[in-house]
């Protein structure tokens, strides 16, 4: 399915959400450094692990608003609030005023409202595109995330410490640009257009709603297994810049990657840990559709649980070949493992949820990965208890765990498939 065969709302969408992506990318890598700085480390970590967890919350209500209230109303309320909080956070960058936590504000008004967005834009993807084609389309959009990220840092490496204050004036007119570009041009997707026009509700009602339909959802066998295979395995792919820095500094002085007579290329462990990371990032932008398409061959059940698999051999090939040349080739099979989900699990979800329901699937599952964020530095924890390279074993079962439960979905989901069919 090719691009120019897309509905007009994803076409708006991937201009306006990569423009919106490269300008936050190149802003956000540096923000940890940007508080730690001008707060201390100890309360700038609070204020972000607090930032993370409000967000996480208004994700879960957007999707139920999502879905009661419509796709393209709940983006554009979403995408006009981050330009909103990024725009407080330029003024707060502006010289005349430099106020760390005012920006703070902003940020976490903008972080909040990003997790609003994505459940909408994850369900509209699902609204008008065949479920064939669908994991395709989201392997596009995980593409153009990912350019962004190996894009934006490169920029944002160079102005931000001078630059700050235009550097967030370019994120916040990106998300004014990505704003107009829906308002014009696209249209609601809602399968339940009555829903999409009902009429206003009480805070009470909403809330009394939102629990209503999400203690439904929960009841889900499926996505309940589905959520737990991705906490577990998301403990060795968020360990890209949490444990595995840690683990090459530990166990590599200098790394000689390259001897030709004369000629010598050498690394020391942090521009080894960089060069790992940006072929990661470059695995990633490059393959991404040539390997969904390559899954797509292959019975969903096996993709899943072969990525959770590759996951915890590279990992346990670091803890057993800690040597330079055998980091490059854990991250090769690691970045193999990250791209053989993309886009097929955005689908598996939209499966499996209700037409009606679709937008708070899409926030249930990406407690997968909040959860995932808030377990993931314990593996630092580990290493201090137990040493690195024993806690490289304890992350590669937890992914072959992982492997496991997936299998266990798919049994379920068969059967459900079953009885359904039966009746």
């Amino acid at each position: 399915m090719s691009i120019r065969h897309w509905d007009t709302n994803l076409k708006v969408r991937l201009l306006g959400e990569a423009f919106v992506q490269i300008a936050f990318w190149m802003v956000f890598p540096f923000l940890a450094i940007y508080f730690a700085e001008t707060m201390g480390i100890t309360t700038a970590s609070a204020l972000l692990m607090l930032s993370q967890v409000i967000a996480v919350v208004c994700g879960l209500f957007g999707g139920f608003f999502a879905d009661h209230f419509g796709r393209r109303r709940m983006m554009l309320l979403a995408i006009g609030g981050e330009a909103m909080g990024y725009g407080i956070f330029a003024l707060a960058s502006h010289p005349a005023i430099d106020s760390a936590m005012f920006g703070f504000i902003g940020f976490t008004i903008a972080s909040l409202f990003s997790n609003i967005y994505q459940p909408a834009a994850q369900a509209m993807v699902a609204d008008v595109v065949e479920p064939k084609n669908r994991s395709y389309v989201f392997s596009i959009f995980y593409m153009m995330t990912n350019i962004a990220v190996v894009v934006g840092p490169i920029i944002g490496a160079i102005f931000f410490t001078n630059h700050r204050f235009w550097l967030l004036v370019i994120v916040t007119c990106g998300a004014i640009f990505l704003f107009l570009l829906l308002y014009f041009f696209s249209r609601e997707t809602i399968p339940d257009r009555e829903a999409a026009t009902s009429k206003s509700l009480s805070f009470k009602q909403v809330v009394k709603g939102q629990f209503a339909d999400y203690r439904v959802i929960f009841t889900d066998r499926v996505l309940l297994l589905f959520i737990l295979a991705g906490i577990l395995v998301s403990q060795t792919f968020m360990q890209l810049d949490l444990f595995i820095p840690i683990h090459i500094t530990e166990t590599v002085d200098e790394a000689n990657l390259l001897s030709l007579g004369n000629l010598i290329v050498s690394l020391s462990a942090t521009e080894l840990f960089g060069f790992v990371v940006a072929l990661n990032g470059g695995i990633v932008a490059l393959c991404t559709v040539l390997v969904t398409k390559w899954m797509m061959t292959y019975r969903e059940k096996y993709v899943f649980a072969g990525s959770s698999i590759l996951y915890g051999i590279s990992i346990l090939l670091m803890g057993l070949f800690p040597y330079p040349w055998m980091y490059i080739v854990s991250i090769i099979i690691f970045s193999l493992a990250e791209l053989m989900t993309v886009g097929i699990a955005q689908n598996f979800v939209s499966v499996i949820a209700p037409k009606h329901q679709r937008a708070m699937y899409f926030s249930a599952a990406q407690l997968r990965f909040s959860i995932g964020r808030v377990l993931a530095p314990l593996s630092i924890t580990l290493t201090g208890l137990i040493g690195s390279r024993e806690t490289t074993y304890i992350l590669a079962v937890v992914a072959f765990l992982s492997a496991g439960i997936y299998l266990l979905m798919y049994r379920l989901y068969a059967k459900n498939e079953m009885k359904e069919v039966s009746i």
